[in-house]
């Protein structure tokens, strides 16, 4: 299985959760001036967009169920991230039938699909680590991540202010968060492609969009990807991650 499927996968599956606040409410997130070139202030604005830190970090884990249509056929995407425990399952399905699962337990990660089990190396495994927190972003540089501040461009005419984040195996990924609001709005990468965020709905006091937009060369058209149910602080056991 190439790698490239497995991290268009991992963003389909859980982009929604380290990517996806954006166009929240502008009062909250004016409070946090941008500093130039300074990446931690535009993720510390993000953070106080989407509820503050105090609500981020009450996530322990959250459940979160996608439907895409693909050329008449629906699917669903199914994801755990347990932060409270370091892990996180995404399953694939179509028609009822597992396409694919990938897993990072106890620092250890696999892909299955096919009947097939891949055991990814370390660093490959080191990259879904990010994924087992609703919000990672200020913990990218803790797990090694280098951040960059790029500059100001434009999407669909406003104003976003762009960071390079670089992980420790040097997958370049970059994020683009509101002027105006300090929420993300799109992240991009070779790997994953472009994601777009919209139709955002408040979830348990946490800003959360209930839309992604996911364009990526493996696609023959962008797919749109919306979310069925969320939610946060659920019981989870061993099970679950099998």
């Amino acid at each position: 299985m190439k790698i490239k499927y497995l991290f268009f996968s991992a963003a389909l599956g859980l982009a929604s959760f380290s990517n996806v606040l954006a166009f929240g409410n502008p009062e909250n997130s004016s409070e946090v001036a941008i500093i130039e070139n300074d990446p931690a202030t535009v993720i510390a604005n993000y953070i106080k967009a989407v509820g503050g830190k105090d609500k981020v970090n009450a996530i322990k884990n959250a459940k979160l169920v996608m439907e895409a249509n693909i050329q008449g056929q629906v699917l669903e995407l199914s994801s755990i991230a347990d932060a409270e425990n370091s892990r996180m399952i995404q399953t694939t399905s179509m028609g009822g039938n597992v396409l694919q699962k990938t897993m990072f337990v106890n620092g250890k990660a696999q892909v299955i699909a096919g009947g097939q089990v891949q055991e990814l190396p370390d660093e490959t495994a080191a990259m879904l680590k990010p994924q087992t927190f609703v919000f990672p972003e200020e913990r990218y540089e803790e797990m090694g991540f280098t951040l960059a501040y790029v500059g100001v461009e434009q999407i669909d005419g406003e104003d976003v202010h762009v960071l390079d984040i670089t992980a420790p195996i040097g997958i370049l990924t970059k994020e683009y968060y509101s002027v105006a609001t300090g929420f993300k709005v799109r992240t991009s990468s070779d790997a994953t492609g472009e994601i777009t965020y919209s139709d955002y709905q408040e979830v348990d006091g946490i800003k959360f969009p209930m839309t992604m937009t996911i364009k990526n060369p493996m696609l023959p058209v962008p797919m749109e990807a919306k979310i069925k149910s969320i939610e946060f602080n659920t019981a989870l056991t061993d099970s679950d991650f099998q």
